[in-house]
């Protein structure tokens, strides 16, 4: 079988405080001294509205004035009640009365009287933001105030598909580490045990479950929870795809709520294993979480051009949540990949204090160590963090619930990212906002309103959208007609969609066939991904011009791209220049000896002719021999 690698995701920054250290193997690392504040330039106004009964409120809606605006109370009989608005704003309580004060009964900056943070002894630990020398990620997060409503249960699961984990550092030595398992030599990993060779699976796991009030070292985002080390990368930091997905079926078959994956890469596209093994784990309730990735390059990419796996395998459902970084300005980590289609939301993951047990300089184990870390891998652990805590308040929440949870409560940062991404504005890119955990958590969040896989018209407006996973897909008019012809949609107003994270469009039934205007290329659709087909196979396959669908520029772009389309199962090919034969089986071409084409009685059957540029699109299986 066909293996394909996966390269660690990180572009890690290291500087070891319990030894003197530098490189760490497997990491792009250099000590750098503690960021500088950064000034914001556009402060926000939180803002409490009563718009006039039977006044038109149409002003608080795509108004550059306003960041996003909520009702506090829909539905309320209440008069006292109706009709009042949580609104970030651009312009302060005076101005807004000044602009609008015909339309409202009164304006009023709202109140912060939340529960008093959480304090507590680990050195590491900070109440500051910006002390990026310390945990600054917490507090970014809020989980010092998520920790006034819960600390977490051991009874939650949190397997950590990665490097393994050292259960016996000072911070992750209280019982936290449970058993697990070791897919490189098949052996189970005892609880409390060391299984981590290369020190990143010790990184993540700190972040979700370091002890905490220990007065040593740092505290972890769940100061109770069952952590499960799922070895399925190497000493280098890689493995297979073929690996993560018996990680992830075993992950949801021994209990596990929620899967850590901090790594992915690019050396692969729509790989269906992995893409089945994914859908398992949803399908049992398990929420999973994967790093967007940085690929140790200093700008990440966007992967609505250059989608990354795993956190791109979501089956078009969103199965996974999707997590960019950011840094303490809120701003997108310079390394962060980011992108619509593959990113949910983000988090802290910049210069991120946590755990280790590898001295890289020497690869010896280094006893209780701690380090600065940076990268989307370290971001990917916050969120599964904050779903440990969800679930732990809420321990009959649906992994969908879940997710709603975790999106919904994010705070738009979009606003401070008008060109970290890729020179131009990040809207859209970072997913729906930098996670807050308290707001989270709290017990009057506002529900889904929308069905799960519904159909939808927006209010006064031509589009549709098909909602699922918490996120609105829109639908073009040909796939509307193609797969929707027969249902009748439910009309939303514009508010009722306002915090759902915008997905892909909705693709095209399998098989269908595809272009944009004015381009030559052709593509087959098939699970969501576009295939590039070659002409000669367009041809083999018994295609004509008549078959193809033109389609927008915007949908086009917003759906994966897959590997080439192989020729008919069972076709014999070869390239013009190259002698080698292949047989296609499973979609993938083996090559064949002579010896092996005579003896099966292959050499009575034509060989297509391939030109070379093409045949080194379609991917290749292992030799067929004798």
């Amino acid at each position: 079988m066909l293996k394909h690698r996966i390269n660690l995701i990180t572009n890690t920054f290291v500087f070891i405080l319990a030894a003197c250290v530098s490189v760490l193997p497997g990491f792009s690392v250099s000590a750098y001294s503690p960021l500088q504040l950064q000034d914001v330039k556009a402060k926000v106004y939180d803002l409490e509205v009563q718009i006039k009964q039977g006044a038109n409120d149409s002003f608080l809606f795509n108004n550059s004035n306003f960041i996003s605006e909520d009702e506090l109370f829909s539905g309320t009989a209440d008069i006292n009640l109706k009709n009042i608005y949580e609104v970030k704003s651009r312009i302060n309580s005076a101005d807004f009365s000044s602009l609008y004060g015909g339309y409202i009964n009164y304006v009023q900056e709202s109140q912060s009287l939340q529960a008093e943070s959480v304090v507590v002894d680990d050195p590491g630990f900070t109440t500051q933001w910006n002390d990026t020398d310390k945990q600054w990620g917490l507090v970014k997060a809020a989980f010092p105030d998520a920790w006034s409503k819960t600390t977490g249960s051991a009874s939650i699961i949190v397997a950590i598909l990665d490097t393994g984990i050292d259960g016996q550092h000072e911070d992750l030595s209280q019982g936290q580490v449970i058993s697990g398992f070791n897919f490189l030599n098949n052996t189970i990993i005892p609880a409390n045990a060391n299984s981590d060779d290369n020190g990143h699976g010790t990184l993540v796991a700190g972040v979700i479950g370091a002890s905490t009030n220990n007065f040593r070292g740092i505290a972890g985002t769940n100061w109770n929870v069952s952590l499960m080390p799922l070895k399925a990368l190497d000493v280098s930091g890689s493995g297979s795809s073929t690996i993560v997905a018996k990680a992830i079926v075993y992950a949801a078959d021994h209990g596990a709520n929620i899967i850590n994956m901090s790594f992915g890469g690019q050396g692969f596209t729509d790989d269906t294993t992995l893409s089945s093994a994914v859908t398992y784990a949803y399908n049992k309730g398990v929420v999973l979480v994967a790093a967007a990735g940085n690929d140790v390059a200093a700008d990440g990419g966007n992967m609505d051009l250059n989608p990354v796996f795993p956190v791109c395998d979501d089956n078009g459902q969103n199965m996974i949540i999707g997590v960019a970084a950011t840094d303490d300005n809120d701003q997108k980590a310079s390394f962060s990949n980011f992108g619509r289609a593959c990113v949910d939301v983000s988090a802290p993951g910049k210069r991120i204090l946590s755990t280790i047990d590898i001295d890289p300089t020497s690869g010896k184990a280094l006893d209780n160590g701690y380090a600065y870390a940076s990268g989307t891998s370290l971001a990917a652990p916050f969120v599964s963090g904050e779903a440990a805590l969800i679930k732990t308040l809420y321990p009959k929440a649906t992994n969908q619930e879940v997710y709603y949870r975790i999106i919904a409560s994010a705070d738009q940062i979009d606003y401070l990212n008008s060109n970290q991404c890729d020179n131009s504005s990040c809207a859209g890119m970072l997913g729906n906002g930098r996670i807050n955990a308290a707001a989270a958590l709290q017990a009057n969040l506002v529900p889904q309103v929308i069905n799960e896989n519904s159909v939808v018209h927006l209010q006064g407006s031509y589009t549709y959208y098909f909602v699922s996973g918490g996120v609105k897909h829109q639908i073009s008019p040909f796939v509307m007609q193609q797969k929707f012809s027969n249902i009748i949609p439910t009309v939303v107003t514009p508010y009722v969609l306002s915090s759902m994270p915008v997905g892909s469009f909705v693709a095209p039934y399998d098989g269908t066939i595809i272009k944009v205007s004015g381009e030559p290329a052709v593509y087959e659709m098939v699970g969501g991904i576009k295939r590039p087909l070659s002409y000669q196979i367009f041809l083999q396959r018994g295609l004509t011009f008549n078959d193809i669908n033109i389609v927008g520029d915007a949908e086009f772009s917003s759906w994966l791209t897959g590997t080439f389309m192989p020729p008919q199962e069972g076709t014999l090919v070869r390239s013009v220049k190259d002698p080698t034969v292949y047989w296609v089986i499973n979609g993938l071409l083996h090559p064949i000896n002579r010896n092996f084409w005579i003896d099966r009685g292959l050499n009575i059957f034509p060989v297509i002719i391939i030109p070379d540029s093409e045949i080194k699109n379609y991917a290749q299986g292992d030799p067929y021999a004798i």
